[in-house]
């Protein structure tokens, strides 16, 4: 066997080939992630999808087929409603039903789930996600999961007997495995009962608990019957060969759900867990605690690609353990992100050198290759394109009032662009530092230039240099070049008691109407000279 790559070395690749190892005879290795969309799917649930995403890329990398299931378990009881969702009234008249079965609030689509799985496929569509989305409830309905139940209810009291291992109170003597929901009223108020003689143990008997009426399902017709979710989730181990599959911390703990589901999954169904991580909560910064979409403090995907590029978001998540817990910011450590991955960008791209920074490049290689969305692999030595840093774009941008366009062409004359790539990649960071600028910037970092001037009553020294500056600005050459006007800046108070201390302040306030700003020389330059002498002008 040959010895492994060491390129492969990302956390993702270590489960990859543990999963390989366990699996050594499989032609194809099925990975899986799952989550109810009982509120909005915000960038906590997410953390699941990509974990798996990261896992099967790096399985392919080792040559593997692989398929990438999603589950949405849309046959879940709606049990609460999110603070924030319209139409509450309605949403509250439709509590314990399936999600499935609940409206959509907003009109739009057959369902309220429906309508919360349509927001995450569509917003993860950027991502370069390949799986396979399943609605549990058109399965079980569809009677896929029929074999699957009565194993479950033929094995009732083995399965009472692990899940009681880890209970205060043992489960009811008459316990089974099953919920569901009535037939007529959609509701899950229903008890059932079963004889294992009974046409080979296919018919399921309930009772409605609120009125009484009683009936009988077929679970090989399928209908509204459907396994309790710590039964559930290693029914479709078996059912999907699941070899791979993460869960959040919750559902780590001894006596959880993935540690029941191991001895479910091996006494009832004969199959084994598949291999497993935990992960740990994603957080939003200032937001404090879970992610919650019941309590409505959700930030979604979708909110999260307005300020970060889809491969910074990928690398925030695939250069973090999943084990570790980490927040989402949209204040002034979104700047620092940015750096940060830039940062990792350049370390990536330079070559090797026989030394120990090697083995860091090589990480930041690894961890870029699966954070971009297409997979593209960096080569040691090669040149970036160019993207511009976050900061200093952001200064620019807000000097053309957003226009990026007009931003744009600033670095096509500076030379700093100059491909169609580099063009795209310019413009999917300029949305997302306005977006940024637009929504979450503070006060204290955001201005935009004046539309007309005001006029300052100025003494004898400050008036001086100021006119030194519109004389200046006036001879200067067009177009404007920072490197012309420094040596003119530096001149501007000779044989004046007066210097940038005192003067910049008054720069700023006719220009922004601040008294700090950007570099002085840049926020001119840019303006350039028939946007600045106008409101400069206007107080000699």
């Amino acid at each position: 066997m040959a010895p492994p790559d060491p390129y492969f070395s990302h956390w993702a690749d270590h489960a990859a080939t543990r999963t390989i190892a366990a699996n050594a005879d499989a032609e194809v290795i099925t990975v899986a992630a799952g989550i109810t969309p009982s509120g909005v799917v915000h960038v906590g649930n997410f953390r699941e999808i990509i974990t798996v995403d990261l896992v099967a890329r790096a399985l392919r990398a080792q040559g593997k087929k692989v398929r990438f299931i999603y589950s949405w378990d849309d046959f879940d009881v709606f049990r609460k409603v999110p603070v924030g969702m319209p139409q509450q009234d309605m949403l509250a008249a439709n509590l314990r039903k399936s999600i499935a079965d609940v409206p959509d609030p907003y009109g739009e689509l057959d369902s309220y789930a429906s309508h919360n799985i349509a927001a995450l496929e569509h917003s993860i569509e950027p991502l370069g996600i390949d799986c396979e989305f399943i609605r549990q409830s058109r399965r079980y309905r569809a009677g896929d999961y029929a074999e699957g139940i009565r194993q479950a209810l033929q094995h009732s009291a083995q399965i009472k007997a692990i899940l009681d291992q880890y209970r205060r109170e043992p489960l009811p003597a008459d316990w089974l495995p099953i919920a569901g929901f009535d037939p007529e009223t959609g509701r899950d108020d229903l008890k059932f009962s079963w004889d294992p003689n009974e046409d080979e143990g296919w018919i399921v008997h309930y009772s409605v608990a609120s009125t009484g009426r009683v009936g009988k399902i077929d679970l090989r017709e399928g209908g509204d019957v459907k396994l309790l979710w710590r039964v559930d989730w290693p029914m479709r181990w078996a059912q999907e060969r699941v070899m791979f599959e993460p869960g959040g911390k919750d559902h780590s703990s001894e006596g959880g759900s993935y540690d029941t589901a191991k001895q479910i999954v091996d006494q009832v169904y004969g199959g084994s867990a598949p291999q497993y991580v935990a992960y740990d909560f994603v957080s939003i910064k200032g937001m404090g605690g879970k992610i919650s979409s019941s309590k409505g403090n959700v930030v979604t995907v979708a909110d999260c690609l307005r300020i970060y590029e889809p491969k910074l978001l990928r690398w925030l998540f695939a250069s973090t353990r999943p084990n570790t817990e980490f927040a989402i910011s949209f204040d002034l450590d979104v700047l620092k992100i940015y750096e940060d991955y830039d940062r990792a960008v350049a370390l990536a791209h330079e070559p090797e050198e026989g030394g120990r920074k090697d083995k860091k490049r090589a990480v930041a290689r690894r961890t870029l290759e699966l954070a971009d969305p297409a997979g593209v692999r960096v080569e040691p030595g090669t040149t970036p394109p160019f993207q511009p840093s976050f900061r200093p774009l952001s200064m620019i941008l807000q000097i053309y009032d957003g226009d990026i366009d007009r931003a744009r062409a600033h670095y096509e004359d500076s030379g700093e662009l100059r491909s169609d790539e580099e063009r795209a990649l310019f413009d999917a960071r300029a949305r997302c530092v306005w977006n940024w600028i637009d929504d979450f910037a503070p006060a204290e970092f955001c201005y935009r230039i004046r539309e007309q001037p005001v006029v300052r009553e100025l003494e004898d020294a400050p008036k001086q240099a100021l006119a030194r500056l519109v004389a200046a600005l006036e001879q200067a050459a067009k177009p404007l070049r920072e490197a012309d006007l420094v040596p003119h800046m530096k001149g501007l108070f000779e044989g004046l008691e007066l210097g940038p201390k005192e003067f910049f302040p008054l720069i700023y306030d006719l220009l922004i109407d601040r008294e700090k700003g950007p570099k002085l020389t840049t926020l001119v330059t840019v303006m350039g000279a028939e946007r600045a002498l106008p409101l400069l002008a206007a107080s000699l």
